[in-house]
């Protein structure tokens, strides 16, 4: 079931083209990774999908409600984090969240809770403007939470934060998807989100260019798997992998027969080494990076 489902978003400013012709489906229960340069139109897509700017040509539906008709609806069932998290920072910690309840029309009995949950180490009482820059992140990301909404919108997450506040919140976002909530997840640390996202997207030029699996990317470029072979006689061994089809760019690496191919292609590279007498005594392979794939897919981009 898509939950956010996008169908020829036009966007302009001016002679600028942000958007020609987007194209977009987030599933229930994942988390999306949305990739692309700078000035891509990344910001204008979220900004659409919220509800808080206008396309001039397309559909954008969430949950099945059209973003320009029914927007209030829309958010009411989202949390948001922005990239520049703001909160008014001559209120407290507890003022915002409880304004932030008020706005969204819902309790303010589980404000305290996520403070707690999210390690928000100052008091409730304490004014905004005097926390340190990766409190105020966990802050934001705190109040993406008010109201339990089944979609998380999240721009550079882990943005100010400690390594291992960093890998808590990775974490988290992950927990999160498990108990069925959907996550859209913005990013410039591709690592990081080749590590959690079930798919990506890759924005280039206001198009979509590709959206899939990491892996899946990876075999539609002909981008192979590393496959790295401890075996007997490599020079030999060589001599036998450059006659097959299966295989490219084979060579020995400190004494490693190291080659490239299909990641479903490799058990049977393997097999057939020691069907020609090779004893095989370890290998490791590695799937193609999600940097490499962004790059491949966006070289062409200013």
């Amino acid at each position: 079931m898509a939950v956010i489902h996008i169908q020829g978003l036009h966007k302009s400013y001016g002679r600028r083209v942000a958007l020609r012709g987007f194209d977009s489906t987030v599933n229930k229960g994942e988390i999306y990774g949305f990739l692309g340069p700078n000035g891509a139109g990344k910001t204008t897509t979220i900004k659409i999908i919220m509800g808080l700017l206008k396309p001039d040509r397309g559909t954008v539906r969430v949950n099945g409600m059209d973003v320009v008709r029914e927007g209030y609806s829309v958010r009411k069932g989202m949390g948001y984090l922005p990239e520049r998290v703001a909160f008014y920072e001559d209120m407290t910690v507890e003022e915002n969240m409880d304004y932030l309840c008020k706005l969204k029309g819902c309790s303010t009995d589980r404000v305290i809770p996520l403070l707690e949950e999210f390690r928000i180490g100052a008091s409730p009482d304490t004014k905004v403007k005097s926390l340190s820059k990766g409190m105020v992140q966990r802050l934001g990301l705190a109040q993406t939470l008010i109201g339990d909404p089944d979609l998380l919108i999240l721009d550079e997450p882990t943005s100010g934060l400690d390594p291992e506040m960093r890998r808590w919140v990775k974490n988290r976002i992950v927990t999160l998807r498990d108990e069925g909530k959907t996550i859209f997840l913005s990013s410039h640390v591709l690592s990081e989100v080749q590590e959690m996202c079930d798919r990506v997207g890759i924005i280039s030029q206001g198009r979509m260019v590709q959206e899939d699996r990491v892996d899946a990317l990876g075999d539609r470029l002909h981008m192979g798997h590393r496959l790295e072979i401890s075996v007997s006689e490599p020079g030999r061994a060589l001599g036998v992998v450059e006659d097959l089809d299966l295989v490219w760019d084979p060579r020995i690496e400190h004494g490693v027969l190291v080659l490239y191919c299909r990641g479903e292609d490799k058990m049977r590279i393997i097999k057939h080494l020691m069907d020609a007498g090779f004893n095989v005594g370890d290998f490791r392979h590695r799937e193609p990076d999600l940097e490499e794939v962004f790059v491949r897919l966006t070289e062409g981009d200013p």
